[in-house]
């Protein structure tokens, strides 16, 4: 019946359109209508595939855009996050950026004890994750509870925030929809399709901060105990060797506050300076990371193999033949760890 309508409706349209009024113009949308409408889209089709990763990447895109009002219920973050949960019960990613939902809503006493619980179960030999558990019972007033998450993330094997996994996964799943050149005009960006993606996908990671950093600051103060402190080194240890930007700088930082004078403090100092170089030099090819395919490749690539914020950086380094160490008469400026690329 619907073909017979249709082809009805081409013979007869011919002989009526000198009568026929002209429809209206559809009013042009905005650069921020457009854009609304592209998450939009990448949402319902994230949420359609099966995996966790898709899932997730639809609930942290969801929940930067929190008031759009045509989004269904199960297609706002919480409920999106809920399903990756369902369907990614043994993913490490799943409950890092739930214990970030957690935390953004009630900073508190987070991340549940539920998460934790998950988190420990996945990741346990991860002394960020215990970054977390302690930052739970600093909140609780869970002394001992503290203490023994602190001597945890000292016995870990290593420290990983998973902010280079993160982006990766976000990266990966904006490609699900093309992106047109009218639609990165309105971006208001100078970058490549996949430059965008990148600056977009590093920008919606770096808000799933955690209270890590300031649990481990605040149980690593001056006069405490001797053995607590001992902990605190080692954590620091792990942070500076992590392979993420921010938490390298963490790590050096409180490494050379706790580490008396001799050659560990030396070798601490001589790597904020060569990460200092890395930090500038990277930020100086900002611009053309987002622009030129060749740098972008050489960026997401590395990320995607590795999930190494820092592997990253040097891939791109290497590519343009920038030295990773910086020559022995470069003066390090005072505020090059202060700031990120």
């Amino acid at each position: 019946m619907r073909l017979c309508i249709l082809a009805l409706a081409a013979l007869v349209a011919p002989a009526f359109a000198q009568e026929a009024p002209k429809a209206p113009l559809t009013p042009e949308l905005t650069p921020e209508q457009k854009l609304a409408q592209y998450r939009h889209d990448q949402i319902n089709l994230l949420a359609l595939k099966p995996d966790a990763e898709s899932v997730l990447a639809a609930a942290i895109i969801a929940d930067s855009d929190p008031d759009e009002k045509n989004r269904p219920a199960a297609l706002h973050s919480r409920a999106l996050l809920k399903r990756a949960q369902t369907i990614g019960a043994e993913d490490v990613l799943v409950w890092w950026v739930t214990a970030s939902a957690e935390c953004h809503a009630e900073p508190k006493t987070c991340p549940q004890t539920e998460t934790l619980a998950k988190l420990e179960h996945l990741d346990a030999e991860n002394a960020a994750m215990w970054s977390l558990a302690l930052w739970h019972a600093q909140q609780a007033g869970d002394a001992p509870g503290a203490r023994a998450a602190l001597a945890s993330a000292a016995q870990a094997k290593h420290y990983d925030d998973h902010f280079g996994a993160i982006v990766a996964a976000l990266y990966d799943a904006q490609g699900v929809l093309p992106m047109s050149d009218d639609l990165l005009n309105a971006t208001g960006q100078n970058a490549s399709v996949d430059g965008y993606r990148l600056i977009s996908a590093a920008g919606l990671a770096a808000v799933l901060s955690l209270p890590g950093y300031r649990a481990i600051a605040d149980a690593c103060k001056a006069g405490e105990p001797a053995d607590q402190l001992a902990d605190c080194a080692a954590v620091a240890k792990k942070m500076a060797a992590s392979g993420s930007l921010n938490s390298e700088r963490a790590g050096i930082k409180l490494r050379e506050a706790l580490l008396p004078p001799g050659p560990e403090l030396d070798a601490a100092r001589a790597r904020e300076r060569s990460l200092a170089w890395q930090t500038l030099r990277i930020s100086e090819l900002a611009g053309r990371l987002a622009t030129e395919g060749r740098l972008t490749r050489a960026y997401t690539q590395a990320l995607a193999e590795t999930h190494d914020e820092s592997q990253a950086v040097y891939a791109v380094l290497r590519s343009q033949g920038i030295a990773l160490e910086p020559p022995a008469d470069w003066e390090m400026p005072d505020s090059a760890l202060k700031n990120g690329p």
